[in-house]
């Protein structure tokens, strides 16, 4: 089995060239699907032996079809919790980076991009998918404050970490990292769908999980718990396979919206809305915001293609709302 799963990662690894870091990563095309789910690693435990980072998570979404990347965290065989280095985002950048190259290679859109990992990855996966607008985010058993959860693991390893990610190992290294990372993760508003997993018993539930979705509730973000009676940080691999892959395969099978096409006609714009298995009972409205302040509207129909009587630079805004069995199911926002 491991001599298979190093073949594999021997055919599909590739290496990108980032602006800051070379960043590698495993690569599955599927050309029928149209969703990314993109899949960041945890700590391997030997992190402070010098054991280059693994990919998670490749078994567990091995029959979904899906395109698929899967991308460490190391820089220098030491992990930066996908954020950077020296007290910077470069690693969150170029990962971001990396990731919107390979949408427009694949011709999809980030809102049929999924972003998901546990522990570390978890983490990651909010601290990229929030960034980079990812239509789903699934995180499980994620820290907030990592600072100080790096602060309890071994000294060797905090002394990597710290030196790696903030540029040092003073006192002060700790709150930095918390900072940094609660910078980022406890957001005002976002239109992405956040899945979160954990443990009720898990200590990272109690001390960061419920931070962040206390957060979430007071700024009235939507997300979905799935919270199981488990102890222990490290019984996330044996439970959260299960809610990982039902969760997947529910949202590449669902009902969803695409990026609409939005072109100019001569003097009129062309729209195209793009809708991924819709139901007999689907059907869609569009509101057309102009730079004049006022409002072209589409009332609900079934039509894919529309053309408004406006010039494409009188257009500030385009925004589509899908509903499915006459309940509003998604509301996007597209700028022009």
């Amino acid at each position: 089995m491991i001599n298979d799963t190093k073949r594999e990662i021997k055919r599909h690894e590739h290496q990108f060239a980032g602006k800051h870091h070379e960043i590698d990563y495993l690569e599955y095309e599927e050309k029928k699907s149209s969703h990314l789910i993109v899949v960041l690693s945890g700590f391997n435990g030997k992190e402070a032996q010098g054991t280059p980072a693994r990919y998670n998570y490749m078994r567990t979404l091995q029959d979904i079809k899906i395109n698929k990347l899967f991308i460490k965290d190391e820089v220098d065989e030491v992990p930066v919790y996908y954020m950077g280095t020296k007290g910077t985002y470069s690693y969150m950048e170029d990962v971001c980076a990396l990731i919107e190259q390979k949408l427009s290679e694949m011709g999809i859109s980030k809102e049929q991009l999924i972003i998901a990992g546990s522990s570390k990855g978890g983490t990651g996966a909010l601290l990229i998918g929030l960034e980079i607008g990812a239509g789903h985010i699934i995180s499980a058993a994620n820290q907030l404050n990592v600072g100080t959860y790096l602060s309890t693991m071994n000294a060797k390893l905090q002394d990597l970490m710290f030196n790696k990610m903030i540029g040092h190992n003073q006192p002060e290294a700790k709150d930095i990292a918390d900072s940094r990372f609660r910078e980022k993760l406890l957001v005002d508003e976002t239109e992405s769908r956040i899945y979160f997993h954990g443990g009720n018993q898990d200590t990272h539930y109690r001390q960061h999980m419920v931070p962040l979705l206390r957060h979430l509730d007071e700024r009235g973000i939507l997300y979905e718990l799935d919270l199981r009676g488990y102890v222990g940080h490290d019984n996330v691999k044996y439970y959260f396979p299960e809610y990982f892959v039902r969760k997947v395969r529910e949202i590449i099978s669902s009902t969803s919206l695409e990026r609409p096409r939005i072109e100019a006609k001569r003097d009129v714009t062309e729209i195209e809305v793009k809708v991924n298995n819709p139901t007999e009972h689907t059907d869609w409205a569009i509101y057309v915001y102009r730079k004049d302040g006022k409002i072209t509207k589409i009332m609900y129909n079934k039509d894919h293609i529309h053309t408004v009587p406006l010039a494409y630079d009188a257009i500030k805004s385009v925004k589509v709302f899908l509903r499915v069995n006459g309940e509003k199911k998604r509301t996007i926002n597209y700028s022009v």
